[in-house]
């Protein structure tokens, strides 16, 4: 194979790219009166704008990277992670979780669930929050270090150190408006670059490799349950289908801060359900050539599953190419891990700083509060991104996390929403049972005690054990005496299940959920 390097052509390409962030970064900038215009910048944009970040930071690190990587490994069964694992997700988000947040006026999950249960469980939820979001920002500086490492050449710790540095500038610059903006920008640099590179892979021999079957359907090759599988249809289904997906797109602080930046309430509700149509068909963009990435590098040394990606570029670009699938690759990823630090910062700031460790500040301290949070999160994500070469590819690691900590929180929120039963003591405690459940399952399986078929199927697994655990204990447990949340909570947190539909809610989700179900059928 050719060397993998961007060239003279490559760098200016590169460097240009950066200008172009740092000029949005400039333009998006406001005079903030307040730190949640900085930090939140929540009912501020249009529903263009969210749909298009929403989606851009979703297809950021772990779709580009891992996605393909999966697709090396799966097949097309890496599909299931757009399809199965998301569409069902985002539909329930619009329907049922995006305005339970917005009769509370909850700006984030911690929020609301300080309002359903009470402090305690804000300040843990806050918690959780910050340990899990830190560590997808470290996947996605391990993902972005590793682009540069391929295709610039560069060793590790610079790729990663030089990464996060521009990161950081333009964060700095603009807070979440500047990384929602850029977003946009990077996800069509990001299309631009995935498109020639579809239709330069597709075409190679039907003998080969990349055609057997069992690598060309999405569900004839799983077995109904056998946990001995590299993949099976309870896993997919249910772990990945229900508890990953809806854990995700319903607790995750940056999906949920995107979303309530729409100016209004069915501006909100339509945020997820667009994007919900760019993710099914932008997943094709990322695993067929995936796919076809084993016939096509058989020659290649030592490329591991991260590294597909740029490896297929190298094969299949010239000079001109590869450089606009650099910055590609590198919007995408830089996209990711901005929305991660924006992130962490509002949590650090309105949910620990403000209510717990420094109250009634100058919101300019509070901004200031924010800033450093952003180094202090990028600081933890460079560690986190040594932490990924333990797992055979960044897909593991980053369902793991959500195993870990999202599918816990999850099932207090589902508890809280509910049932009227649940209280702070049982919320409390079914969150800390949930986690305990899932570290314990996954002790034992590195121990070699539950002999998995492959580190995705436990995660799969294990998100099932750790929301069942924490479901149970929020609705069992109750402290003695303590009384029920109160009235006016109860009524602003609690689903009746009364849905205000409006004809593009109803045409909007209806036509996902049809197109979820065709291109199952089609795969099949």
């Amino acid at each position: 194979m050719k060397a993998w390097t961007l060239g003279t052509w490559g760098l200016f390409l590169f460097l240009l790219y950066l200008l172009l962030i740092f000029l949005i970064s400039w333009g998006s900038r406001r005079r903030w009166s307040t730190s949640n215009d900085y930090l939140n910048a929540s009912g501020t944009l249009p529903t263009w704008a969210v749909a298009l970040s929403f989606l851009a930071y979703n297809c950021g690190s772990i779709e580009v990277i891992g996605m393909s990587a999966m697709a090396a490994q799966y097949g097309v069964q890496a599909l299931h992670f757009y399809w199965i694992g998301g569409i069902p997700g985002l539909v329930f988000m619009a329907i049922f979780v995006l305005p339970v947040y917005m009769r509370t006026g909850a700006r984030s999950l911690p929020e609301y669930l300080g309002m359903r249960f009470g402090p305690r469980v804000r300040l843990l939820n806050a918690c959780l929050s910050l340990i899990s979001t830190a560590g997808f920002s470290g996947v996605a500086l391990y993902a972005l270090a590793q682009v540069l490492c391929v295709i610039a050449g560069w060793n590790f710790l610079m790729a990663a150190l030089v990464s996060a540095s521009v990161v950081l500038i333009y964060v700095l610059l603009g807070g979440v408006r500047a990384t929602i903006f850029t977003s946009i920008f990077q996800l069509f640099v990001l299309v631009s670059g995935l498109i020639p590179l579809l239709l330069l892979t597709v075409h190679f021999d039907a003998v080969t490799f990349a055609q057997r079957s069992e690598r060309w359907h999405l569900w004839k090759p799983l077995p109904l349950f056998s946990p001995h599988a590299s993949l099976d249809c309870t896993g997919v289904v249910l772990g990945l289908g229900f508890v990953i997906s809806f854990s995700y797109w319903c607790t995750d602080f940056v999906m949920i801060q995107r979303a309530l930046t729409a100016r209004t309430v069915d501006g909100a509700r339509s945020v997820p359900l667009l994007a919900g149509f760019g993710k099914a068909l932008f997943a094709l963009l990322v695993v067929l050539p995936g796919v076809a990435a084993p016939a096509l590098l058989r020659g290649a040394q030592n490329v591991s599953f991260d590294q597909t990606m740029m490896a297929l570029m190298s094969f299949a670009f010239g000079p001109t190419l590869l450089a606009i699938g650099a910055a590609a690759l590198i919007a995408s990823l830089m996209a990711g891990l901005a929305g991660n630090v924006s992130g962490f910062s509002a949590v650090w700031t309105e949910e620990i700083y403000r209510n717990w460790l420094s109250k009634g500040r100058t919101e300019q301290q509070y901004i200031r509060s924010g800033r450093m949070a952003m180094l202090v999160c990028l600081l933890v994500a460079l560690f986190t991104a040594y932490v990924t070469f333990n797992f055979r590819d960044l897909m593991e690691l980053l369902q793991l996390i959500v195993a870990l900590f999202y599918a816990p929180v999850f099932a207090e929120v589902l508890a809280g929403v509910l049932s009227k039963r649940t209280t702070e003591t049982g919320a409390f405690a079914g969150v800390l049972l949930g986690v305990f459940a899932a570290f314990t399952m996954q002790i034992a399986l590195w121990m070699g005690h539950f002999p998995f078929g492959s580190q995705m199927t436990a995660n799969f697994y294990t998100a099932l054990l750790s929301f069942s655990v924490s479901l149970i204990g929020c609705l069992v447990c109750h402290g003695r005496k303590e009384k029920k949340a109160g009235a006016v909570a109860i009524a602003k947190t609690h689903c009746d299940f009364t849905i205000r539909w409006t004809p593009r809610l109803a045409v909007l989700s209806g036509a996902l959920v049809v197109l979820c179900f065709l291109l199952n059928l089609i795969w099949w």
